[in-house]
């Protein structure tokens, strides 16, 4: 079918249809002003925090929780999610340690971020779902005590080995006494069992409970008690509650007698169970861990004497060895101690003997003689080599002597005092001068003195 073109005439009441006559068209009302982002996220912002003025409860499963300091996760339920965050300060605060699918109760107030257009709600407290207004008041306590240093694992004190007399405060009419009875009578009927009849539930449970302990502690010593037990039989967290109060948590931590605690079934703990130097998940498991088993001790006391015994039997089996080693031994050492005897006497003997006169003056003696020897051999080289020194001198002393000068040809003239005269001028004319030959003397007066010019002239012919 073809589509028929468009006529203005065929659209009425529209935007094409002509005005009316004699009337003026009505204006159309103003528009409102744009709003900026930053006004809508406030507007935004304003009705939410007055809507949902103050604190508020959300119940719902933690999902994507990232721990940076800050806390940021979700909360969801079948259909929708709350963008959540928790910051610091309010996160340190926090006893639990969530993990995504766990269902928590979240408090804060909600608001409208402006900068990121982004509805949040700010928590400053979680806590796991079904957590009631006990077990807050559990918590706290919990967290004060151990800041205390209640529960430090290096205060609890050891349990007696072998107790006499155990006090035993709890409810004398209630299951528990009778359990913590049956099991000291079958386990050793011998310890005696102080049963102090306390309240423990209801309002001055927790006052008669915390007496107790500080009466039994200051008379420990005047009862002979070894040790106390606090137990009670099972019930709600309501009927349990007598052992979180503080009074009996500062009672027990002021206990210097050993104490046992046991209160409810297994899966109950209570404050004073954390303080107390044991914890036992029953009664009945608490007077195990008090009263020794006696079978177990006459089985240790037959292993003891059988050890005694094998000791003994080793012993007398180690004695009698010794003693028939001792003839042998004795020999041995008898032999020894002849050996080193005779190795001394020995050596004194070489000792006696060096140092005997006789051969001491033999030693001498023959050191003397060497000495002389070699003092004999020492001065005849010594002779030998001053002997032909003297004779090379006087070898030498003859060559150069007056005697051998005269045999030479040569005279020695001597005036009257026989003082040689060294040249001509020392005579003068009269004087008498003696002149020596090899052969003999010549005596003669001195008539001149006259010059050695003719000295060197032939002599005349004879």
């Amino acid at each position: 079918m073809p589509r028929r073109s468009f006529n203005p005439d065929d659209a009425l009441g529209g935007l094409f249809d002509p005005p009316a006559s004699g009337t003026d068209p009505p204006e159309p009302a103003p528009a409102p002003a744009p709003l900026t982002p930053t006004a809508l996220n406030t507007s935004v912002k304003e009705l939410l925090e007055r809507h949902l003025a103050g604190s508020v409860e959300v119940v719902g499963e933690l999902s994507n929780l990232r721990r940076q300091g800050h806390w940021y996760f979700a909360l969801k339920d079948e259909t929708s999610v709350v963008s959540c965050v928790m910051w610091r300060s309010d996160a340190a605060r926090v006893d639990l340690d969530p993990r995504d699918g766990d269902q928590v109760i979240a408090t804060g107030r909600v608001s409208h971020w402006v900068p990121g257009g982004r509805t949040q709600f700010y928590v400053t407290s979680i806590r796991a779902q079904g957590l009631g207004t006990l077990e807050e008041r559990f918590q706290a306590l919990c967290r004060e005590l151990k800041e205390l240093g209640y529960f430090d694992p290096e205060r609890k004190q050891r349990l007696p080995s072998f107790p006499r007399r155990i006090a035993v405060v709890t409810s004398a009419t209630g299951a528990a006494i009778e359990d913590v009875r049956r099991t000291a009578a079958t386990r050793l009927p011998s310890v005696d069992l102080l049963v102090v009849d306390v309240r423990v539930q209801g309002e001055d449970a927790a006052g008669q409970v915390a007496e107790a302990i500080r009466r039994l502690d200051r008379s420990a010593d005047r009862l002979g008690i070894d040790a106390i037990l606090v137990t009670r039989g099972g019930g709600s967290r309501e009927d349990l509650w007598a052992f979180n109060e503080r009074v009996v948590a500062e009672a027990a931590f002021a206990c210097r007698t050993p104490l046992v605690a046991a209160i409810g079934h297994e899966v109950d703990t209570s404050v004073i169970e954390l303080i107390a130097d044991q914890r036992s998940s029953t009664p009945t498991q608490a007077a195990m861990h008090l009263v020794p088993d006696r079978g177990e001790l006459v089985g240790q006391l037959e292993y003891q004497r059988e050890r005694l015994g094998a000791v003994l039997r080793r012993r007398a089996e180690l004695a009698v060895e010794r003693v028939s080693r001792v003839p042998r031994e004795l020999r041995q050492l008898m032999g020894s101690r002849l050996d080193r005897g005779r190795t001394r006497v020995a050596e004194l003997d070489t000792r006696l003997k060096a140092l005997r006169p006789s051969d001491r003056l033999a030693r001498v003696g023959a050191r003397l003689e060497a000495q002389s020897r070699r003092l004999r051999t020492a001065l005849e080289t010594r002779v030998q080599a001053a002997r032909a020194r003297v004779e090379a001198g006087s070898g030498r002393l003859g060559a150069v002597g007056p005697r051998s000068v005269l045999a030479r040809g040569f005279t020695c003239t001597l005036d009257e005092s026989g003082r040689v005269l060294r040249a001509a001028e020392d005579a003068r004319p009269g004087d008498r001068i003696t002149t020596v030959f090899e052969d003999g003397r010549l005596r003669s007066r001195v008539e001149a003195i006259g010059p050695d010019d003719d000295l060197d002239a032939s002599p005349p012919d004879e």
